[in-house]
């Protein structure tokens, strides 16, 4: 039986993290309070802080950075009100590549330059959210350091291939409801990505 936590990132009870998910007040508070699905939505954060902030993840302070990040992204009240805010304009449609239908678009280009603004104008909020899943499996299966420069540009070239590759469109009578359980499966990594990215170190 999974261990069930009020998640007050989603506020939904959810399934929670095996275990902290590294040492110290932080990590047990996440541990407490932040459901596995949750968890799963830092990797790409992490990401784009690095790119726009040109962290270096071997300096202390950046590190320290990070960790403010992190809280400030999972317990922060400006979170919680960014959904809000968004809806009081209206939804941005686009046509998305991903999805091969016309959805809600993302508020804003997800991360500075080409990649990001493509992103906007062509991907849909609800294939967007099938990257955090796919990212992590990608980061596991390739050992990827995101202090690395190398390791972010294999991550965006991932990430380009998997919105917008040759394989990227979902299969023909694809239904939403099974974004959780295969949204990997469009990537070149193959099928399971949603579920192998489950585990987090």
């Amino acid at each position: 039986m999974p261990r069930m936590v009020y998640c007050v990132k989603l506020k939904q009870e959810l399934p929670g993290l095996d275990k902290a998910p590294f040492p110290g007040e932080l990590g047990q508070r996440i541990y407490d309070n932040i459901s596995q699905q949750a968890w799963q939505m830092w990797p790409n954060r992490s990401m784009q802080i690095i790119a726009d902030r040109g962290l270096n993840m071997a300096d202390p302070q950046a590190r320290k950075a990070m960790r403010q990040e992190m809280e400030k992204f999972f317990f922060g009240e400006s979170e919680q009100a960014k959904p809000a805010q968004a809806g009081q304009a209206g939804p941005h449609i686009v046509f998305c590549a991903k999805l091969q239908r016309e959805l809600p678009g993302l508020d804003k280009p997800p991360f500075p330059g080409p990649l990001g603004q493509r992103i906007y104008e062509s991907i849909s909020k609800q294939a967007w959210d099938m990257w955090p899943a796919q990212s992590t499996l990608i980061i596991n299966h390739y050992g990827l350091n995101m202090a690395d420069p190398e390791s972010r540009k294999i991550l965006r070239e991932q990430m380009e291939d998997f919105f917008f590759g040759k394989d990227a469109r979902m299969p023909e009578g694809w239904a939403p409801e099974e974004v959780g359980a295969g949204g990997g499966g469009a990537s070149r990594k193959g099928g399971g990505g949603g579920g192998g990215a489950a585990r987090k170190k």
